[in-house]
């Protein structure tokens, strides 16, 4: 009786083991299918950059399309050789989007559909970067493996000017990919890691305070951009895109402004930007969702019919 009762425990128990796994695998497939946990985008280790996204991947994330061509471009179609027409962009996650929209929806692309209303010979590359700092976004556009294109445009933020140099291990980001029994659950367990680790081991809090030497380095900044964009010896526009904060007047920009204002020509403050409750085209503080996107590509639309590739 005493071992009918054990086998039978046994049995309940290896039972409800099984079930649990079957339970997880499933919460995991769950997870993999409604968000695209599982299969982050893939970044590569770069020397010059820090990191740069893998070419060729298309995958979903959070119900979004997210297509990187073959030049590590966040663009629908393929950078090629052909005679149309090129704008490639440069910045960070605010031009990369996210997984915020899809790449039928970035400003870029939508730039690009509205001029091929127009004129049906346009090709646009957008090789912004999550988490890029000026300084790596200076060397994108140095060290880019094209020469082809007929216009830039770079989007920049306050937070570009203060940002480090990183690599893929200071940042939340994979550089192959997951390959387990549970490839959710494995993301979701490193981007909670990662922000324990981030709060626990170091202190990421923001000086305000800009100091004689900060401001030599932002100035040698703005110089190198200006040189490195004069090299290109190509028309290039240059976008501030402003913070809620700033907006709402919670934060002030003004430095960074003036010092891209004051050294660069074809500079563009979007702040200027007419919308009547601003904040509604923000995902966040920082990044915009789709009507944001549009409202950009609107403006970058008339910017460009008016005053470039004519």
């Amino acid at each position: 009786m005493i071992k009918q009762k054990k086998k039978f425990l046994l049995i309940i128990v290896i039972i409800s083991i099984i079930s649990l796994f079957i339970a997880i695998k499933l919460f995991d497939i769950f997870f993999q299918k409604k968000f695209g946990l599982g299969t982050p985008i893939i970044y590569e280790n770069s020397r010059i950059f820090g990191y740069k996204i893998k070419p060729d991947q298309n995958i979903k994330r959070l119900g979004n399309n997210i297509k990187i061509n073959n030049l590590g471009m966040r663009s629908v179609q393929n950078w090629t050789n052909n005679n149309k027409k090129k704008i490639i962009f440069f910045g960070d996650s605010v031009t990369y989007g996210g997984s915020i929209v899809s790449n039928e929806d970035l400003f870029s692309e939508k730039t690009c559909d509205k001029l091929n209303k127009k004129d049906n010979n346009f090709l646009c590359g957008n090789l912004s970067v999550n988490g890029y700092s000026l300084f790596s976004i200076i060397r994108s556009i140095k060290y880019k493996n094209f020469s082809n294109e007929n216009l830039i445009v770079v989007t920049i933020i306050a937070n570009n000017f203060p940002r480090m140099f990183h690599n893929p291990i200071s940042q939340p980001f994979w550089t192959k990919e997951i390959k387990n029994f549970l490839p959710a659950f494995t993301e979701i367990f490193f981007i909670y890691f990662d922000k324990f680790r981030n709060k626990t081991k170091y202190n990421l809090g923001n000086e305000k305070i800009l100091k004689n030497i900060d401001i030599k380095y932002y100035n040698d900044l703005v110089d190198e951009l200006k040189n490195v964009l004069l090299k290109t010896n190509k028309p290039y526009i240059i976008l501030y895109s402003p913070s809620i904060n700033e907006i709402e007047d919670n934060e002030n920009n003004d430095f960074f402004k003036k010092l891209l204002r004051d050294n660069l020509t074809n500079f563009y403050d979007l702040t200027e930007i007419k919308f009547k409750i601003k904040k509604h085209l923000y995902a966040d503080n920082i990044h915009l969702n789709k009507l944001g996107h549009e409202i950009y590509s609107r403006y970058i639309f008339e910017l460009i019919s008016e005053n470039y590739l004519n």
